[in-house]
């Protein structure tokens, strides 16, 4: 068993080792299996049902999403993986397109929301991959294969205003004073209400900004949604899918993340407490 030590902490309370542990960049292992395996089991649990049928959204979608704020961006990425891998086996329903699925529910929102609440740090790594999703998207929808069925009845325009709230605005905020200053040190704040709105904020801006990634787009390309759902799906549906999943994300990870920046334990590397 192994030997445990307190050290002074530089910050209020007392830090926390373990001597026999072994770490994912300063994250215990076990820490990351126990959070893989919240996100096993919560695949069980739908939320939303997907736009256009053939499936839902669970709760472990959304709790990959708040692994890199609790166990930090690389640790909170491979917890995402091996949760959504675990669930891929045990709930296969909810995971139609296997591996695909574990690299765009398990890795990528982890990342994603990872990179999002350190933008003051980890901004130019943002910047291409946000970049580059999107740029896959528009390829899809105008370029190369191309909408199944083209774009009879949708006016194309006014759908590629809808897509800036998604990809643009989201990224603007960020990378401004509101992401890089504010949503950073709230979301860190010992202020319950300041971590809470926080969270919230960043959260609902990472969201919008995920809709933009192949971890949408790509089934819209699998399943061949028509042009006329897409439309929908932009202004009817994730406008307000999207609010649903941040102000999950907040109930569940503003009072782990205080309790945790309570706790006395090791701050995590990158993590939010």
């Amino acid at each position: 068993m192994a030997k445990l030590t307190v050290t002074p902490s530089p910050q209020k309370g007392a830090e926390i080792f373990s001597k026999g542990r072994s770490y994912i960049f300063g994250t215990p292992i076990a820490w990351i299996a126990i959070y893989a395996a919240l996100i096993a089991v919560t695949s069980f649990v739908p939320i939303l049902p997907y736009a256009g049928g053939g499936g839902y959204w669970t709760l472990a979608y959304v709790l990959t999403a708040v692994a890199p704020l609790v166990l930090g961006v690389v640790p909170g990425a491979v917890a995402g993986i091996v949760g959504t891998l675990i669930g891929m086996f045990i709930t296969p329903v909810v995971y139609p397109l296997g591996l695909m699925n574990v690299f765009d529910t398990g890795l990528m929102p982890a990342l994603y929301f990872g990179l999002a609440f350190n933008m003051k740090k980890y901004w130019k790594y943002f910047i291409p991959v946000h970049l580059l999703e999107t740029a896959g998207m528009f390829t899809y929808l105008f370029f190369y294969p191309g909408v199944s069925g083209g774009w009879t009845g949708v006016n194309t325009h006014t759908f590629t205003i809808y897509t800036l709230w998604y990809w643009l605005v989201p990224l603007v905020l960020l990378l401004s004073p509101v992401g890089t200053k504010y949503i950073y040190e709230w979301s860190r704040s010992s202020n319950l209400k300041f971590r809470t709105a926080g969270i919230f904020i960043g959260s609902l801006l990472c969201w919008n900004a995920f809709f933009a990634t192949s971890g949408y787009w790509f089934y819209w390309f699998v399943f061949a949604f028509p042009a006329a759902l897409l439309n929908v799906m932009f202004w009817g549906v994730y406008s307000w899918y999207n609010v649903i999943f941040a102000v999950i994300q907040t109930i569940f990870g503003a009072p782990v993340l205080n309790a945790l920046s309570k706790s006395g334990y090791a701050k995590l590397r990158d993590a939010l407490w």
